[in-house]
């Protein structure tokens, strides 16, 4: 499960459609309250926030509550360069992405941090 963070319904789509997910494997947020209930009740292993959405928060006030879940967050932004790379990372988020997405990076992207996922561990040692 993926919790997209924007206010663009377009970005939703387009990351759903890229990625190949089907529409109930991503819920789409808002806001930060919005994505705290799609961790706790949907159980999102990677939340994929926005970094320049106006009225929604800002993604630093999330990591430490999707870090804490056992979660991965990513960064996403149509400015997305070195400077916000490195403090993503530098805070423990997972990964930064420009937009609008490229279908082959998104893809990485995804399959790398489910890949990573401690939730996706804990989900299999369930079975």
């Amino acid at each position: 499960m993926i919790a997209f963070v924007s206010k663009s319904e377009a970005d939703c789509r387009t990351l759903r459609e890229l990625a190949g997910l089907e529409a109930q494997s991503v819920v789409s947020c808002a806001n930060i309250p919005e994505a705290r209930s799609a961790i706790r009740c949907h159980g999102a292993q990677i939340v994929v926030y926005e970094a320049h959405v106006r009225d929604a928060g800002n993604w630093q006030e999330l990591l430490e509550e999707v870090q804490s879940t056992q979660s991965l967050m990513m960064v996403v932004s149509r400015h997305a360069d070195e400077r916000l790379w490195a403090e993503v990372l530098n805070l423990g988020g997972f990964d930064v992405l420009a937009l609008p997405f490229d279908r082959e990076e998104l893809r990485r992207a995804l399959s790398s941090a489910l890949r990573h996922s401690p939730r996706a561990s804990l989900a299999a040692a369930a079975v």
